[in-house]
């Protein structure tokens, strides 16, 4: 064989081995929102392809797909690119299929309903969700079972620290994501997060001389979580309003961003500004009201000093917290002190990590129950009151808000 016709045929072979094994699945996907969920939709999906891919998409019912090319982004430390499409201006209440670039597989999301009047919303809210990935599989798996609308983490995703050496972890959240938070008839579940210490290198913006409240700081002690997850994106705290029925507040305690100063001042607009909204749901990482960590903490008093106040002034009913490997709910609390109009507290970030040994629930003014276990919390919006069940790794209920009497859990 001559030199030239040496070289086309490796060159042939190399061609057809690109074709032959060219990326057809994503590595990842991840649904989430950065504007009304009744109308919009966002999704990520990870390949190795630098190049704009497509999203085939259409309503579910219907046969024609529509394409977006994706916006391409880079992914920190890593070979592998974001791509993302926001989708806009869909039907509330409303299933749309959905297919990633040359990939067969069909999954589908639903849009929520525009108002509260004959539906409810199930949401599924925990926090600290991956010591073990087998642990985060495990919840994940009791979690679709239960079929929420979508799913909350409150900070501590993937414990990686914002640090290149731990990407195998970022890896390994989203490949959990991609396999066992899809329901069993292939309904994605979308996702908001909030960030925790374990997002930011060194835990906390304090632990860096110089810091600057700014994007670029931000992203740089958090590199993973500004680029990986578009909601709450820049500054690190946003609002995310359904219709005009529920918004979750999603705030940064002490992580990329001060609590005081202005993420409490605009904490206090954006309260202010939803006076009439029915439900609103502060979502963050550390507790006010902790389960396992110490009370007079800094950052603790911090969130109990600055934020609670305006919570109390502006409607809130129920906060979520995190942090402490263990779950909680509190007394509601109002001025701190146990009170009947007050705030109840649950969390406390037990998702898929290493539970804690708590503090004795009989001689803690706060905690009217606590474990040391894994769980996490589905909690039911209708359009003027909520409830919530809180359901450990094995799918048992573990509390309920009402409380349902012992009898009625074994009857169920």
């Amino acid at each position: 064989m001559t030199n030239f016709k040496r070289i086309l045929f490796l060159f042939s072979f190399v061609l057809i081995a690109q074709l032959g094994f060219a990326q057809t699945e994503p590595h990842a996907f991840y649904l989430t929102w950065t504007s009304d969920p009744t109308t919009t939709m966002d999704v990520d999906w990870h390949m190795d392809e630098i190049n704009p891919t497509t999203l085939y998409f259409r309503r579910k019912g219907t046969e024609k797909w529509h394409s977006f090319e994706s916006d391409v982004l880079p992914y920190p430390f890593s070979p592998r690119y974001i791509h993302r499409v926001g989708i806009q201006g869909l039907k509330p209440n409303t299933e749309y299929e959905l297919k990633f670039a040359s990939s067969e597989s069909v999954y589908y999301f639903r849009t929520l309903p525009k108002n509260l009047n004959n539906k409810s919303l199930k949401i599924a809210i925990g926090g600290d969700s991956m010591h073990q990935k087998e642990w985060l599989e495990k919840t994940n798996r009791v979690v679709a079972v239960q079929d929420p609308d979508f799913v909350i983490i409150g900070g501590d995703m993937a414990y990686e620290n914002g640090l290149a050496e731990n990407i195998q972890r970022i890896y390994d959240w989203f490949d959990a994501y991609k396999t066992t938070l899809v329901t069993a008839d292939n309904r994605i579940l979308p996702c908001i997060v909030a960030a925790g210490n374990h997002e930011v290198v060194g835990g906390y913006y304090t632990k860096h001389q110089g810091y600057v409240q700014n994007n670029e700081f931000r992203a740089r002690i958090a590199p993973y979580f500004y680029s990986l997850f578009s909601f709450p994106g820049q500054p690190g705290y946003n609002v995310l309003d359904f219709g005009e029925y529920l918004s979750l507040i999603i705030l940064d305690t002490e992580h990329s961003n001060p609590i005081p100063g202005v993420q409490t001042e605009w904490l206090t607009k954006t309260l202010e500004d939803r006076k009439n909204v029915n439900h609103k749901i502060p979502i963050y990482h550390v507790p006010g009201y902790p389960s396992v960590r110490e009370y007079g903490d800094r950052v603790q008093t911090l969130v109990r000093e600055t934020w609670t106040p305006i919570f109390e002034a502006n409607g809130v009913e129920i906060a979520f917290e995190n942090h402490d490997h263990a779950y909680k709910r509190t007394f509601p609390i109002k001025n701190m002190e146990v009170h009947e109009d007050g705030i109840i507290y649950v969390g406390d970030g037990s998702y898929g990590v290493t539970p804690r040994k708590i503090h004795s629930v009989d001689s803690t003014w706060y905690l009217n129950k606590a474990q040391s276990i894994r769980a996490f919390t589905l909690l039911t919006v209708e359009e003027n009151r909520w409830s919530f069940v809180s359901i450990d790794e094995d799918g048992n209920v573990i509390d309920s808000f009402p409380e349902i009497p012992l009898e009625a859990k074994k009857e169920d």
